[in-house]
């Protein structure tokens, strides 16, 4: 079967795909509403989709670490500390059974977090 239609990229089973959209996220680092207000931050989050085929069963796995690889090679060329954590089950979507998020050092919080 020939695969979904998408918005004019063709996926084939070699397909690497950038995205960018606009986020927006609760603030949770006080755990209250200061003055009874509802604070957000908008960020722009990059994400890498593949597709793969399904021949020897290896090839979703060479693709997250292709992808892995990739993310730590920006990191190390922006001269920045990271970190590589694996995901545990419970904070996967639906459509991931595995999944790594990579953060920076940040020297003026004094711990490592997602850099967006």
């Amino acid at each position: 079967d020939p695969p979904p239609p998408t918005r004019g990229v063709p996926l084939t089973p070699s397909s690497r795909v950038v995205c960018s959209s606009t986020c927006y996220r609760a603030e949770t680092d006080t755990g209250r509403e200061p003055w009874g207000l509802y604070r957000v931050h908008q960020f722009t989050k990059v994400e890498m989709f593949g597709v793969t085929a399904a021949e020897s069963g290896a090839e979703s796995e060479a693709l997250l670490a292709e992808f892995l690889a990739l993310q730590k090679e920006i990191f190390s060329e922006l001269g920045l500390h990271y970190r590589v954590l694996e995901m545990p089950t419970q904070e996967l979507g639906l459509p991931a059974y595995r999944k790594f998020d990579v953060e920076a050092w940040m020297p003026g919080r004094g711990k490592y977090g997602e850099v967006r």
